[in-house]
């Protein structure tokens, strides 16, 4: 999976956005009290934007790596597993047949 940091769009409100798979993905992710992340919409080339208000938050565990890793600025090697885990935990709320047109599960 390639994960690139993304600056956050002022007409997507969000904690952070990560670009993926070669910008072909945006998913923009906050991180709620207790420093747990969820994501709040998933845009997809050839699919649209899925709003995602319904989506699980992540474990403590990953959302401590993919915070700590937007803090530093430095993608971690851990956030590819720790995204691939929440995008299959969440698939009934994050398209499905996107998440593996675009090979994120």
């Amino acid at each position: 999976m390639q994960i690139d940091l993304y600056p956050p769009m002022p007409s997507r409100p969000c904690r952070f956005c990560l670009s993926l798979q070669n910008g072909s993905v945006f998913a923009d992710f906050d991180v709620v009290p207790g420093g747990r992340v969820v994501a709040v919409r998933v845009s997809f080339d050839g699919f649209g934007c899925c709003d995602t208000p319904d989506a699980s938050k992540m474990n403590p565990r990953d959302s401590a790596v993919l915070t700590a890793m937007v803090e530093r600025g430095v993608i971690d090697p851990a956030a590819e597993r720790a995204l691939r885990t929440y995008f299959k935990n969440n698939c009934d709320v994050i398209w499905n047949d996107a998440l593996e047109e675009h090979d994120l599960i």
